[in-house]
C-alpha cells in the first residue's frame, strides 16, 4: 500500500541513490538542483519501460548530464518497447544551443519522442517526470527546484500520466526539433 504523506520527508534525510523504483514508497520534498538531478538520474537508471517528461526547455543542468543520457541509451538497448516521451513547451533554446538528448534521439530512433503542446495549452510552469507507472518527480514551478518525488506512488503517477496522455494526444511533433533530428 502506498504511503501518502501530507508532509513529505526532506530529501536531505534520505539516500536518494540507494532508493529503489517500485519499492521505496516515501514521498520526499526536493529543494535543490542536485536533489532533482539525483532523482531523475535514478529513475532513468532503473526504468524498465517508460519515462514521460513535461518540461519548458529540457533543462541542461538536469537532463543533459552524462549519467542521465547513458541511462536512457541503456534503457533503449535493453528493450525495444522502451519509450521516453517528452512534451517540450519551448524548443527555441534547445534548437539554438543544442542538447545531447536531442542528439541521442537521432541514434535511438523512436525510443525518444518530442512533441509540442497545442497553442491553447495554458502551462502553469510545471515540470514533471514519471517513470514506469510508479515513480515521479514533480516541480510545480519549473523555474524553481522545489518539488516532491517518490520512487513508489502509483496513484500520483497515474494522475500525472493521465494529464500527460491527454496533452500528448493533442500535441504534434516539434518542427524546430525535427530539423535538428534529421
Amino acid at each position: 500500500m502506498n504511503r501518502v504523506t501530507e508532509n513529505p520527508l526532506p530529501a536531505t534525510e534520505l539516500d536518494i541513490q540507494g532508493m529503489q523504483l517500485g519499492i521505496d514508497n516515501l514521498d520526499m520534498s526536493l529543494q535543490t538542483r542536485e536533489q532533482v538531478r539525483l532523482v531523475t538520474q535514478a529513475f532513468a537508471a532503473q526504468a524498465q519501460r517508460t519515462l514521460a517528461l513535461l518540461t519548458v526547455d529540457i533543462e541542461p543542468a538536469i537532463f543533459d548530464q552524462q549519467a542521465f543520457l547513458d541511462a536512457i541509451a541503456r534503457l533503449s538497448r535493453q528493450s525495444h518497447a522502451a519509450s521516453f516521451r517528452i512534451l517540450l513547451l519551448d524548443s527555441r533554446r534547445v534548437a539554438q544551443q543544442g542538447h545531447r538528448l536531442v542528439e541521442l534521439s537521432r541514434r535511438l530512433g523512436s525510443t525518444i519522442q518530442f512533441r509540442r503542446p497545442p497553442p491553447d495549452y495554458q502551462h502553469a510552469g510545471q515540470t514533471f517526470l514519471t517513470c514506469d507507472d510508479v515513480g515521479y518527480c514533480n516541480r510545480p514551478l519549473s523555474s524553481r527546484y522545489e518539488g516532491t518525488a517518490s520512487f513508489n506512488n502509483p496513484g500520483e503517477v497515474a494522475r500525472l500520466n493521465k494529464g500527460f496522455k491527454e496533452l500528448w494526444d493533442r500535441s504534434e511533433p516539434d518542427s524546430e526539433l525535427r530539423m535538428l533530428q534529421v
